[in-house]
């Protein structure tokens, strides 16, 4: 659920309250110290007692936020709560930290035991050009610890206000946090959270402040196919929505998408730079001028930037510093390569748009009110004769015809004055497709030996071909290696690795020491799929399930069996469909001179489910895994 409100320097509400009373620093109540179990997430290894701040300005108009925090450990496993990290934005000297203090709480024996934050264990460390980070360590911390700090941050002016979130990985009794709204300005706020756990929001008119508060938030953790961890966060979220200066003018922030179109592309650091010839064009000419239709010099303009730039890292919409610097360098954010792109696709006189996305891991746009922070980077929306392309330059193992994985499922605005849009990008013709064909043997000792070929295409590649050339080791072990009857691989090739045009061919040889008991042995007919595992085994699930795209997966094995060894009775056939045909799975066996032949096939259409059809989707995927789970029964001697 969604609130939206405008806060302004007077506000509609009548609404008085006073500042909730917060505990000294240091000083805990009896029952902080005998808690032993946090009573609304029993499971909890810790539990944040506190989590408060204040935020206002100083006579230079300075946000100025005073932040607590108070945390409870139970377990030894959350020891490392100690180690503090507090994350700032350094570039330009835009924000500084001050006034730690930091301490933990023991009950050692019969008396208390306060051990304090020493000074000089805090340190700096600049994490890149934007950012660095104050950390140090809380002494003493144990099982039965409370540990606390606190700290203010300056920042030069209220542009570098923050969402307050009131959940975390881990319960949370309080959360609380009061604003002091700048005069001369309105912030868009809008709040997110469940339903069933009520909030606290409490204008306070006579002092221009405001409060929110939530109590009682069990821990955030992680679940397999999540979206986004800040789409499920309880939190609030603020953008400056109108600013009057010391000199009486006023700056409205979009109240539109169409606004937002018109000033982005007015924008000297987004529109501006598109519109600006790039220097030395020849060789992009070249290329260029060997293609006949459209699409051919999309693809042929796509693949020379993604083959030509590198991204530094860092996500970004804007290019403040213009193009030049990141177009000499061959490097840049992915705002600067995106709208290098998207700027010699206008120059050969190509349909295209600069599209403004969210990608799933930073987080779901709401529709509601135009927020360009709710979207992470800048790509290209291209339209060539009958074709569409999404294009994102920084994704270096995405071919030209293949929406980017990360995009999948999300929400994206097209930027242009008069033909601005929200669209949903979706993608149910390509799948996560593999082939799967296995040759092997199985001798009297139970061990399974042969070779494999995994013909992977359209996501199934895109993925793959990123994780091999990330680490080809982790993959074999995470991805090959994880599957049933516990296969090693002794030896790998990969084809067409760099080949937009054909599959991604791995090929495996591979042993796996079967079950045996009593002279018998077990073959799990799954090879290679990871389908033989269910992912959804909790209870409950607190976010949607988003696989992003349909899978396709096919299995086609011939397994030689011992001489003399026989199977009295091979497990059913079967096709079997759940939930309205969205997932379909097959699966034959023939057995022919001591010769099986195992055919399976797994589809699923499926690609995003409601928390709420969690049970349902849990039953499917166990029906799922027991019919690939299913052993065949081996008898290798009598």
């Amino acid at each position: 659920m969604r609130v939206y409100l405008i806060l302004g320097f007077l506000f509609i509400s009548r609404i008085a309250c006073a500042q909730a009373t917060m505990p000294d620093f240091s000083n805990f109540s009896s029952e902080e110290i005998n808690l032993k179990e946090c009573s609304f997430d029993k499971n909890a290894e810790a539990v944040v007692l506190l989590d408060y701040a204040i935020a206002d300005h100083d006579d230079e108009y300075r946000l100025i936020t005073h932040r607590r925090i108070r945390i409870k450990i139970f377990h030894q496993r959350e020891i490392d709560r100690g180690n503090i990290r507090i994350h700032f934005y350094s570039k330009d000297q835009f924000e500084y930290i001050s006034n730690i203090k930091g301490l933990t709480y023991n009950w050692e024996g019969d008396h208390a035991s306060l051990s304090y934050l020493d000074n000089k264990s805090i340190y700096t460390e600049k994490e890149d050009n934007h950012y660095s980070s104050i950390r140090f360590a809380l002494p003493n911390v144990k099982p039965g610890s409370i540990i606390e700090y606190e700290y203010d941050s300056y920042m030069k002016h209220y542009g570098g206000l923050q969402d307050w979130v009131f959940q975390h990985d881990i319960p949370v009794i309080k959360s609380c946090y009061l604003l002091t709204v700048l005069p001369g300005t309105e912030f868009q706020y809008s709040v997110q959270k469940k339903l069933n756990y009520p909030i606290i929001i409490k204008p306070i008119q006579e002092s221009g402040k405001i409060y929110f508060e939530m109590d009682n938030i069990p821990g955030l953790k992680f679940e397999p196919y999540m979206d986004a961890v800040k789409d499920y966060l309880q939190k609030v979220e603020f953008q400056l929505a109108q600013y009057t200066s010391h000199f009486g003018s006023q700056t409205k922030v979009n109240q539109t998408w169409k606004d937002l179109g018109y000033d982005l592309l007015s924008d000297r650091d987004f529109g501006g730079v598109i519109k600006k010839d790039l220097p030395k064009l020849d060789e992009v000419k070249s290329i260029v001028s060997a293609e006949t239709t459209d699409s051919g010099k999309v693809i042929a303009i796509y693949n020379y930037v993604r083959n030509n730039f590198s991204w530094n890292g860092y996500y970004s919409t804007y290019a403040p510093d213009g193009l030049k610097n990141a177009w000499e360098k061959r490097s840049g954010t992915a705002g600067e390569i995106n709208l290098i792109l998207i700027n010699l696709l206008q120059t050969f006189k190509i349909e295209v748009y600069p599209l403004l996305v969210a990608e799933r891991d930073y987080g779901k746009v709401d529709t509601t009110y135009p927020f360009v922070d709710r979207f992470n980077k800048v790509a290209a929306y291209v339209r060539a004769g009958t074709k569409m392309f999404i294009l994102d330059a920084t994704k270096k193992f995405s071919p030209p015809g293949l929406i980017p994985f990360p995009l999948l499922n999300t929400i994206a605005f097209v930027v242009d004055k008069k033909y601005f849009r929200l669209i949903r990008i979706l993608n149910n013709r390509d799948t996560y497709h593999n082939i799967i064909t296995v040759n092997a043997k199985i001798d009297n000792n139970g061990l399974l030996k042969g070779t494999t070929a995994i013909e992977s295409s359209a996501y199934a590649k895109e993925v793959r071909t990123e994780d091999i050339k990330t680490n080809t080791k982790k993959f074999i072990k995470e991805i090959l290696e994880e599957s049933a009857n516990d296969p090693v691989v002794d030896n790998y090739s990969f084809d067409n690795l760099d080949d937009d045009s054909k599959p991604l061919v791995q090929k495996l040889e591979f042993h796996s020491e079967l079950n045996t008991s009593g002279g018998f042995v077990f073959l799990i007919p799954d090879f290679f799929t990871a389908l033989a595992k269910n992912p959804f085994t909790a209870e409950e699930r607190f976010t949607n399930v988003n696989f992003g795209y349909p899978y396709d997966v096919d299995i086609e094995a011939t397994i030689q069996l011992p001489e003399k060894s026989r199977i009295d009775k091979l497990p059913e056939d079967k096709d079997q469909a759940f939930g309205g045909k969205s997932v379909t799975i097959s699966r034959k066996f023939r057995l022919e001179n001591n010769t099986l032949t195992i055919s399976m096939r797994f589809r699923q259409t499926i690609t995003l489910v409601e928390n709420e059809q969690y049970t349902s989707l849990k039953a499917i995927y166990q029906s799922v895994t027991d019919l690939m789970n299913g052993p065949i029964v081996i008898k290798i001697s009598d």
